[in-house]
Formats: structure tokens, C-alpha cells, sequence
């Protein structure tokens, strides 16, 4: 490529001219995710897929564009949270993801909140620094409610060590006593033996005691 010089006689040949390397496809109807291969184009400066109908998380792959100048991914559907390696991005100067889903706690670096709070616009569950909504401390609540859990989970919790005691001593009553109960025979018997069981417990109490007698009377 040719550019005159002062001196007509002398033109310039430049060789190389500079472009700075970037993809536009903003107002289009764009569909689906996001391709994280995006990050493959290491020189890439400017991406602007703003105004379509992407969807799903961004790509935290896009924080290896790391001479990335101008960014927007606004008027989309993108879900989740601004991944926290969009931190390294500093020669970052234009950024915009606002009207989508987004969720959660800005990264906290000096290039992310140095943006004015329009550009995170439109994302109700956005939290912290430039927006005014801080973002709430959450430890102490999830704490409280699995607390809350698991004493609504032991409440109603149900007694099976009770259940089992009873049922063990509802098997064992009737093993033992149902056939006494149900059976004539068997009770007859039952009632014999605890006759001869208590008739030899006596005479073996009354010989004891007749021993024991005879000791004290010869001592």
C-alpha cells in the first residue's frame, strides 16, 4: 500500500498496517452458549456479542483474552455469576454486561468496579461495588437454617428404636405365652412345670435351712 510523501518523487510503501483484531456480532438472533473456544483468539481486543440470545454462564475461558480492550455481552439471557478471573483483564476500558440474568457478587478489582453502575444494569440479583445493593452476608443465615434442618429432621424423625423394642417384646410375649394361651395341653404343662420348679426350690430351702440348723445347734 502506497501513501504520497511531500516530496511527490518519493512515495511510501507501507508494508503491514495495523488492525486491531475484533468480532462484532451484536443485533443479531444469535442462540444457545457462548462457545468457550472464543479464547483460542489470543490477540482478540474487542468482543461485542451484545443484543442477541445467548444463554448459560460466560465463558470463564474469556479471561485468557488477556490484551481484551472492549467487552459487552449485554441484552442477552447469560445466567450465573461474572466468573472472578474477568479480574485479570487489565487493559479492560469498555464493559458491559448489563440486561441479563446475572447473579451474585461483582468481582472486587479496581478495573471491574472503576465502571459506571449502568453497565451492570438490569441483573436484579447483582450484587456489590459499583451498584448500590451490597450484597448480604449469608454465612450466619445458612448456618441458622441448616440448624433449623436438622432439628425439624430429628422432630420428625420416626421412633424406630421404640417401634422395635415394643414389637420385639410384643413377639417375644406371645412366643412365649400365645401357645399357653391357645393350647390347653401346653398350659397344663407349663403350670406342672412351674409346680415341680417351686416344689424343688422348697425342699431345697427347707434342707438348707435344716443344715444350717443342725450347725448352730452342735456349735
Amino acid at each position: 500500500m502506497f501513501y504520497p510523501s511531500v516530496d511527490p518523487a518519493r512515495p511510501l510503501q507501507y508494508n503491514y498496517l495495523y488492525h486491531a483484531a475484533s468480532i462484532s456480532l451484536r443485533n443479531n438472533n444469535l442462540h444457545g452458549n457462548i462457545p468457550s473456544e472464543i479464547s483460542l483468539s489470543q490477540l482478540l481486543q474487542t468482543l461485542d456479542l451484545s443484543n442477541n440470545n445467548f444463554s448459560g454462564n460466560i465463558p470463564d475461558q474469556i479471561s485468557n483474552l488477556k490484551d481484551m480492550e472492549m467487552l459487552d455481552l449485554s441484552m442477552n439471557h447469560l445466567s450465573g455469576k461474572i466468573p472472578a478471573s474477568f479480574t485479570s483483564l487489565h487493559f479492560l476500558s469498555k464493559f458491559n454486561v448489563s440486561y441479563n440474568n446475572l447473579e451474585g457478587p461483582i468481582p472486587s478489582s479496581t478495573q471491574l468496579q472503576s465502571f459506571d453502575a449502568s453497565v451492570f444494569e438490569g441483573n436484579l440479583k447483582l450484587c456489590g461495588a459499583p451498584l448500590p445493593n451490597k450484597c448480604q452476608t449469608t454465612k450466619g443465615t445458612d448456618a441458622h437454617e441448616m440448624n433449623t434442618q436438622d432439628a425439624d429432621m430429628k422432630e420428625h424423625q420416626f421412633p424406630w428404636f421404640y417401634v422395635s423394642v415394643a414389637f420385639g417384646f410384643i413377639i417375644g410375649f406371645w412366643g412365649v405365652c400365645g401357645p399357653l394361651v391357645l393350647r390347653t395341653k401346653w398350659r397344663y404343662a407349663y403350670d406342672h412345670f412351674l409346680d415341680n420348679v417351686q416344689d424343688k426350690l422348697r425342699v431345697m430351702i427347707a434342707t438348707r435351712m435344716a443344715r444350717v440348723k443342725r450347725r448352730f445347734i452342735r456349735s
